[in-house]
């Protein structure tokens, strides 16, 4: 249906803002890459941290922040703290993924 409503150019697709695939309001869609979209996705279930981004390092008792930008993951350090790790990830993403970062915190 999103399709239907946007009618996006050869190459892109639809990308709900809100994350929910059911609003399809014209003010939720945008048209985006493939790679957009997935930057516009929310945390996977069954990871170490409640955040995106961010996961427990065990062998170094710490949690490492990272993100994908260009196909590559690039390593944003390793924090003492989970929402400083998640801060810092919100930070990359703002900058990497601009409009279609999908943030821990607004």
């Amino acid at each position: 249906m999103h399709n239907e409503i946007m009618q996006p150019q050869a190459g892109l697709i639809i990308d709900h803002k809100d994350h929910n695939g059911l609003n399809n309001s014209r003010a939720n869609l945008r048209p985006a890459t493939k790679a957009q979209n997935c930057w516009n996705r929310r945390k996977k279930p069954g990871c170490s941290s409640k955040y995106k981004g961010v996961c427990f390092n065990k062998a170094l008792g710490k949690w490492a922040g990272s993100i994908r930008f260009e196909g590559r993951r690039s390593h944003l350090g390793y924090f003492v703290n989970e929402e400083e790790a998640a801060r810092t990830y919100d930070a990359a993403a703002r900058k990497y993924h601009g409009e279609f970062a999908a943030l821990n915190f607004k």
